[in-house]
């Protein structure tokens, strides 16, 4: 019987996502290359391999999240100007189906991982790109595509409260990915963080 990750692999492997993606040189935000970087990540053109700029080596695991958001970036037709007006998940077309599934992904581990080292949060986001914001206790807006901001904010913990987080986008998302698939960029955006922040701590 066939595993429900071997039929994620099917769908998501280069061979299929590849001309799609390729697609993507030279348009919506990406330059002309032979590579696409985004979340400290570089994508070869040729054979779909993923390097981590982070730790200068091949990266591996992340082929199939990769892929999945590329390919439904590069079904945006044209750039569209970003609003600067802010949105939860659940605002996104269709979000309440996905919310469970983001909390767990995406809003939990950011909590979970940076609510005893709220700052390092803000760090991590700066090797990928990322800026400090105003919102909340800590925040920072990260384009995770280049033209699909995250706006990721931290509450620390309390005596009366355990650590919160929460995840907007701007409130053209939905014009460059399905909501589905800002999960997924949610998803992965959380992982570059957490090996951002694993780099740190090697520094230190």
């Amino acid at each position: 019987m066939t595993k429900p990750r071997d039929l994620v692999r099917e769908l998501w492997n280069w061979e299929r996502c590849k001309n799609p993606i390729r697609s993507l040189r030279g348009r919506l935000g990406f330059p002309d290359a032979d590579e696409l970087k985004f979340l400290g990540l570089s994508l070869c053109l040729d054979d779909g391999s993923i390097c981590d700029l982070l730790r200068n080596q091949p990266s591996t695991g992340l082929e199939v999240s990769a892929y999945f958001v590329l390919h439904g970036y590069a079904n945006a037709k044209q750039p569209v100007p970003e609003t600067a007006k802010l949105v939860s998940f659940n605002q996104l077309v269709g979000g309440q189906a996905y919310y469970k599934a983001f909390v767990e992904r995406s809003i939990q581990p950011i909590a979970k991982t940076f609510g005893h080292e709220p700052a390092l949060l803000v760090e991590a986001a700066k090797l990928l790109g990322g800026t400090r914001h105003a919102h909340g206790e800590y925040s920072t807006k990260i384009y995770s595509l280049p033209m699909v901001p995250l706006t990721i904010i931290l509450w620390t913990e309390t005596e009366e409260f355990p650590a919160s987080a929460n995840v907007l986008f701007d409130s053209n998302a939905n014009d460059y990915l399905s909501t589905e698939e800002l999960a997924g960029l949610g998803g992965l955006t959380f992982l570059r963080l957490k090996h951002a922040a694993e780099v740190l701590k090697t520094k230190t």
